[in-house]
């Protein structure tokens, strides 16, 4: 019998017996194989006839009971059903669920403003699910006889992107909600609404302004996330690098008190990433472990990667990560706290501002340029510049998709993801944002020990912009290099995870890529366009592109295998 992973599903008018116990109110029927880090948090009931879940965990119960002058659950469900987006705007954690209302029989699904907790949705006439598993999905669309078909689109975005840029599933008839948005469904008919976007909002004001709004809104972002560990009596797992963002997170934590912080650290043995996240895990007295990905393990890990994000970013995205993870007595630990997308976000993801201040273009933020797909312009059309393209889609549905992963061990956090947090940053100029200018100061100002050790994005020099001249000579250093290994037809290892160097070494790999696409790669749902551009990318492509063309044929066996 297969493991079942955590996560939910929730129908109505459908059969789910084929998940296991599920819980029935009228037509509504829930499986639950939750996490459960914070039940306390969790909701799942029925008041007057509406069925409402959440599950995830809430930094701000307290200000709904007091309006309600109730329970958690009560008053949530009873705010929900008044005003929903009111409810939702004001909700401040990693959630995502639904409200159901058995009289009017009209579906609410809503996911929190940064999608930490991903949802999905599927709609059709009478006839709905909900779930965070698109595995489990597929399988209840099965087991009633229902249209489960391959999704083109979904491999065109893979193959270039290496992650969805809008709600599109590899199964047509599934799809995601977004970042800061909600749903209903009625007699088949849904309405998706946005309740939440990022002010990128410029405001005029001083360097030290800025230093200070940053420090405040990040402070107090921590505090959220670690204070939510310590309300249930949970260590803190905090994520290090040799980069400034889980630096951050795990510095100002320790600086707030937070110091029970057990690190971990995944990369190449010996990078400076390593020796750089050891220096200050010991300086700070934490607890440190280290996991290397030299053995390349975790490269073989295809079905159980693309099974737990729902295909929704390459598989190889999160490395060696899971296997981390699946090695730690989890159960201490309550949230991961990452940095996760801080560089862009505290940063600037472009640093031309004509293109991050101007109108969205397709082809920026790729994994991939070999191949030149056409998507539709009204994609592009939900965001005011490309910067907030590239922050909602190679950040939140790309680089944070490893979430899906992780939350089949622990919930998990970034303080740079708070929604108060987005705000104060993206109402710094542009221009104080670039090259890690106020980033920068702020870390030298208000955290000066946290620079005295290396970045690993400057070769290891310390992050000063005094030290810019010697990051210079870095980086040409590591320019030089570069072409040096590609003039000498050498695989360059100065990374910190040598992915092409660990697969042209390893012959079993390479045999697993080739028997994988040789299993797999006739299936008639992809088509001969598909096909030859998996193929392309099989032959010609880096290591990086063939784990696009692996992903692509993992989500084929996966949900279509039977069909071949």
């Amino acid at each position: 019998m297969k493991k079942k992973r955590y996560g939910f599903l929730a129908a109505g008018n459908l059969n789910i017996a084929c998940l296991g116990e599920e819980k029935r109110m009228g037509e509504c029927c829930q499986y639950s194989h939750l996490l459960n880090k914070f039940p306390g948090d969790q909701v799942f009931c029925e008041r007057d006839g509406k069925i409402c879940f959440l599950n995830g965990y809430i930094y701000n119960k307290t200000d709904y009971m007091q309006a309600k002058d109730a329970g958690w659950a009560e008053a949530f469900t009873s705010a929900l059903a008044e005003d929903a987006e009111g409810a939702l705007k004001k909700l401040r954690g990693g959630f995502c669920g639904y409200l159901y209302d058995q009289k009017t029989k009209e579906l609410l699904v809503y996911t929190d403003q940064v999608a930490v907790k991903p949802v999905y949705y599927y709609v059709n006439g009478e006839r709905w699910m909900v779930s965070d598993r698109v595995e489990d999905m597929v399988e209840v669309l099965k087991y009633n006889h229902l249209a489960c078909d391959f999704e083109p689109l979904a491999a065109q975005y893979m193959l270039s992107y290496g992650y969805m840029i809008d709600d599109t599933t590899f199964v047509r008839q599934i799809h995601r909600l977004l970042p800061g948005k909600y749903l209903r469904a009625r007699d088949g008919q849904v309405s998706v609404k946005r309740y939440h976007f990022i002010q990128d909002v410029p405001k005029k004001m001083s360097e030290e302004e800025a230093v200070e709004k940053i420090d405040a809104a990040f402070r107090e972002a921590v505090r959220r996330e670690f204070e939510k560990d310590r309300e249930y009596g949970y260590r803190h797992l905090t994520d290090l690098s040799g980069g400034l963002d889980s630096r951050m997170v795990t510095w100002v934590a320790h600086d707030l008190g937070y110091t029970d912080q057990v690190n971990v650290t995944y990369c190449r043995d010996g990078y400076r990433d390593e020796k750089i996240a050891r220096q200050i895990a010991l300086h700070l007295g934490h607890e440190y472990l280290f996991k290397p990905l030299d053995d390349g393990k975790w490269m073989y890990d295809i079905d159980e990667m693309t099974s737990q994000n729902n295909g929704a970013a390459l598989y190889m995205g999160m490395t060696g990560g899971r296997r981390l993870l699946a090695a730690i007595n989890t159960e201490s630990f309550g949230i991961e706290h990452t940095g996760m997308i801080g560089d862009a976000i505290l940063g600037t993801l472009y640093r031309d501002k004509d293109l991050s201040c101007g109108k969205p273009v397709f082809g920026q933020s790729t994994h991939s340029e070999r191949l030149h797909y056409q998507f539709d312009e009204k994609i592009l059309e939900e965001y005011p510049n490309q910067e907030m393209f590239g922050i909602y889609t190679r950040g939140m549905l790309g680089a944070s998709s490893s979430y899906l992963i992780r939350q089949q061990y622990l919930e998990t956090a970034s303080p740079f993801m708070d929604v108060d947090l987005l705000d104060a940053a993206f109402s710094i100029p542009f221009d104080d944002r670039n090259h890690h200018h106020i980033y920068l100061r702020w870390l030298n100002e208000k955290y000066p020990q946290a620079a005295e050790f290396g970045w690993e994005k400057w070769g290891g020099v310390k992050p000063r912009e005094s030290h810019i001249p010697f990051r210079m000579m870095k980086t040409a250093q590591r320019l030089l290099w570069e072409r040096v290994c590609c003039v000498m037809h050498i695989t360059n290892r100065d990374n910190m995870n040598p992915i092409d160097y660990w697969y042209n070494r390893d012959a079993n790999i390479q045999k697993c890529f080739a028997d994988y696409m040789q299993d797999t790669i006739d299936n008639p749902v992809l088509g001969e366009e598909l096909r030859r551009d998996i193929r392309l990318l099989m032959t010609e492509g880096s290591v990086e592109e063939k784990s696009l063309a692996i992903t692509v044929l993992a989500m084929v066996k996966k949900y279509f295998g039977e069909r071949y």
